[in-house]
């Protein structure tokens, strides 16, 4: 019997609806009620159980995803602890929608032609030299456009490249050592300017791709800044004047990001910057930013009178732990567990936990491959460290997130890679999950990247994919993706029954 086939009981899962509340979601046959959420209870009285697994499946999934998810961990769980899981299913359904929109732009005939000209001023700004399969290299500066386009039908354009020092212009050498941005605009902006116009105006074939119309997805995906409103009978019609200011704040935001050590590498780089600054808008960085909010929502106070559906679902829930811990007279065990977007939830849960002055405490914390801000994991966690006895980490080494390819020849980055350089409002965005936003390494100093260093210091709060033969229970971890936390031919999930059974 696969996974698909196993019914789910309803004192297994709860279902977040819009808005984090109570009502209907976008599969209705999923919906919860608080009668059901009181029946949950009820049964775990009956059964006199105290230990509960909280487990929270990423944010971008839809409903039957995230249902599918919940079987597997709700299986697993019962099937080697003694303890009472239950899945939060807080579909958004933004996966499937990213993708799309990325689609749509990868095979843009525009995209691809403004790709070119920004790796070839940038790269040449940079010293960029390609390297193939023999160990040849060669620079950006002496490329033809075709011969970055043969670079660019790889599967991971760039893959092998290196800087050399002695190529980078001047000017890039000269804005390495100076400290503000105006001084870095001085440095750069003139001379990049001055390329691009005579590149652009020169090319009749890509003025030409800029001017037509565009089809009404592409369109939808542009930014407005950069369509001429005055032509109402065109759609994504870009004039050479325009082109050429999106040209070159995407091709200074490159250069930028490496000067600065803030860069994915160089052909990540370009179109995490091309996707900001001509698509993003509507790409993909509003749904994240709606999912985070559903995330905080469903812990929103209620006060549980009117219509139920207008209550948050996960503020119902701490109520009834709360009551149930104090009719039975003791507190919970209780562990979290949570997988990408996931520990946003479990974030938001203390935030709330701690503003309401809840005397709700926790065991364990476990996170698989947290997609949570930095800033919001030391708000929320370190800040609250009273709250819970241990806490651990699974996730991929930096080396196997860039291996880990969200889209071939597209975006060869993984999901937490997008999520930092695109769907966050600012560029390099420092998620949990990334190793290279942890380890206190320049240029990620400061106050917060200690705090978050040194709590992580200790060991067994983190675990990198993946883990040797020698790993002790309990720090084991198979997965050589984003998406394989959950089920990595249970390695990780082995670690997760380890921990809930001590």
């Amino acid at each position: 019997m696969g996974i698909q086939d196993i019914t789910l009981n309803r004192n297994n899962y709860i279902n977040v609806g819009k808005e984090g509340s109570f009502l209907s979601g976008n599969d209705p046959i999923f919906n919860s009620t608080p009668q059901e959420i009181d029946q949950l209870f009820k049964e775990l009285k009956d059964n006199n159980k105290t230990k509960i697994v909280l487990y929270f499946h990423g944010g971008l999934v839809p409903a039957k995803d995230g249902m599918d998810t919940a079987k597997r961990i709700v299986h697993y769980v019962e099937k080697n602890t003694d303890a009472h899981p239950i899945c939060f299913i807080w579909e958004t359904g933004l996966y499937k929608t990213v993708m799309h929109n990325l689609s749509i732009v990868e095979k843009s005939e525009f995209f691809k032609k403004l790709m070119v000209k920004v790796i070839k001023i940038a790269g040449k700004k940079l010293g960029i030299e390609a390297i193939d399969g023999i160990g040849n290299s060669k620079g950006v500066e002496t490329m033809k456009e075709a011969e970055i386009q043969n670079e660019l039908d790889k599967e991971e354009p760039f893959q092998n490249y290196h800087v050399n020092v002695s190529s980078k212009s001047a000017s890039v050498i000269d804005a390495e050592t100076v400290k503000t941005e105006i001084e870095l605009e001085a440095r750069l902006l003139p001379e990049i300017e001055a390329e691009l116009e005579e590149e652009i105006e020169s090319d009749d074939e890509f003025k030409r791709i800029a001017a037509e119309e565009k089809s009404d997805e592409e369109t939808k995906l542009m930014n407005p800044l950069y369509q001429e409103a005055e032509i109402t009978e065109g759609k994504g019609i870009i004039s050479s004047a325009k082109l050429i200011t999106a040209s070159v704040k995407i091709t200074y935001n490159v250069i930028k990001r490496h000067i600065q050590k803030r860069d994915h590498d160089f052909y990540p780089t370009v179109i995490e910057e091309i996707l900001r600054e001509v698509y993003v808008s509507n790409i993909g960085n509003w749904l994240w930013g709606s999912m985070k909010k559903k995330a905080a929502d469903m812990w929103k106070p209620s006060n549980f009178t009117g219509d139920y559906q207008n209550w948050h679902v996960g503020s119902y829930f701490v109520k009834k732990i709360e009551e149930y811990q104090k009719e039975i007279g003791k507190p919970l065990t209780i562990d979290l567990v949570g997988h990408s977007a996931g520990s946003i939830v479990i974030c938001e849960l203390f935030k709330i936990v701690k503003s309401e002055k809840s005397n709700l405490k926790f065991r364990n914390i476990m996170f698989f491959a947290p997609a949570c801000r930095c800033d919001l994991f030391d708000e929320a966690i370190l800040s609250s460290q009273e709250r819970f006895s241990s806490f651990r980490i699974f996730t991929m080494k930096d080396d196997l997130e860039k291996q880990d390819h969200l889209v071939k020849f597209l975006y060869p980055r993984s999901l937490l890679y997008l999520i930092s350089g695109i769907l966050e409002e600012e560029r390099d965005a420092c998620i949990l999950g990334l190793q290279r936003h942890i380890t206190g390494n320049l240029p990620y100093l400061g106050d917060l990247f200690t705090r978050i260093k040194t709590f992580l210091a200790d060991d067994g709060k983190i675990v990198y994919s993946k883990s040797d033969d020698t790993a002790l229970s309990g720090f084991k971890t198979g997965s050589l993706s984003h998406g394989g936390f959950d089920d990595d031919k249970e390695t990780t999930l082995d670690s997760m029954v380890y921990i809930i059974n001590q």
